[in-house]
């Protein structure tokens, strides 16, 4: 059988409808390669991808595909070599996936990944759940980078899922009977273009009138939506609030993600770097909100442990004075 004849019986199991993998190639150029080989007069054989192998004698398939195994030039479909978070540099969006991604495969008893929503610009929003499953647990809500250009907010809530994930069954009940919900980055549009174009941008990438200007998704949530001095109506001012209330996938992935939620929501923690305060409400107007001492005290407690985490490790920029004066 002659070159042709063999390229023509592969062409045609091929052409109808056997299994087309490489296997299969391999089987019908075994079957024929001596009396290829014996004729003398092969000029080509068809490789895997298309490409032709000369062939004149039986002296040179020895040589030449006895002692070469045919192997696919296709590339294998091997997992990503993940990149260390040592928390030491900020990372880009595509590591900060593959890092919650690397906790719900090393810990699928209590992480799961999901999808919330989409971007603007049609980015994945990310968020990890770390749950014993228990029916009873109240849910907890962390999220970072809703102003893009405050990397080290992303930075906090990434160590807080690696401690919680990885010492989970050390934890006392009061943190593992919370469902903790992890959004490390809420506005991945914006963090991946302050890592690329504009590192102080703050909204994410919404056009107005075809124009890029943007949208503060803090200014966009619906309750007291433009009645705070702190929000514009101004598409090109930094705190654009948007045309209506959740205008914005992300401000609305966060708002469904929350609302068909099966466990009620004890605590809503937004990270962020601009001051080192923690915030409660209200923000549009002075009056206490609901709860107000309840809120006070907790933030007083926070604060208090901050403070003295950072004494404890750098204790070359803080005195027991300044923890006892605070």
């Amino acid at each position: 059988m002659s070159a042709t004849m063999v390229k023509e019986v592969v062409k045609s199991k091929f052409d109808h409808g056997e299994p087309n993998n490489f296997s299969l190639f391999k089987k019908y150029i075994s079957m024929h390669l001596e009396e290829v080989a014996e004729e003398g007069s092969a000029k080509n054989i068809v490789t895997e991808n298309g490409t032709q192998t000369g062939l004149a004698s039986k002296g040179q398939l020895d040589t030449k595909w006895r002692a070469k195994t045919l192997t696919s030039t296709r590339k294998p479909t091997h997992k990503r070599k993940i990149k260390l978070m040592d928390w030491k540099r900020f990372h880009r969006l595509r590591d900060i996936y593959d890092f919650i991604d690397e906790l719900e495969r090393d810990y699928p008893a209590i992480c799961t990944v999901s999808v919330i929503g989409k971007s603007v610009e049609g980015r994945d929003i990310k968020m990890l759940k770390v749950s014993n499953s228990n029916a009873t647990n109240c849910s907890v809500w962390l999220d970072a980078s809703i102003h893009p250009r405050e990397w080290i907010s992303t930075a906090v809530v990434t160590y807080i899922a690696d401690v919680l994930v990885k010492n989970f069954r050390k934890l006392s009940t009061s943190i593992t009977n919370k469902d903790w919900h992890i959004v490390p980055i809420l506005n991945p549009d914006g963090y991946e273009y302050t890592h690329t174009c504009d590192r102080m941008w703050r909204k994410n990438k919404a056009k107005h009138e075809g124009v890029c200007v943007g949208v503060d998704l803090n200014r966009n949530f619906s309750y007291a939506w433009g009645q705070s001095e702190g929000s514009s109506e101004e598409p090109t001012n930094v705190f654009y609030r948007g045309p209506e209330p959740f205008s914005e996938p992300e401000t609305v992935a966060v708002r469904d993600t929350i609302l068909n939620s099966t466990t009620p929501f004890k605590v809503f923690l937004s990270f962020h770097s601009y001051f080192e305060l923690i915030i409660f409400p209200w923000g549009h107007n002075p009056e206490p909100c609901p709860h107000y001492l309840k809120l006070l005290e907790g933030a007083t407690i926070m604060s208090r442990v901050i403070i003295c985490t950072r004494f404890t490790i750098a204790q070359d920029t803080f005195t027991r004075w300044e923890i006892q004066k605070t």
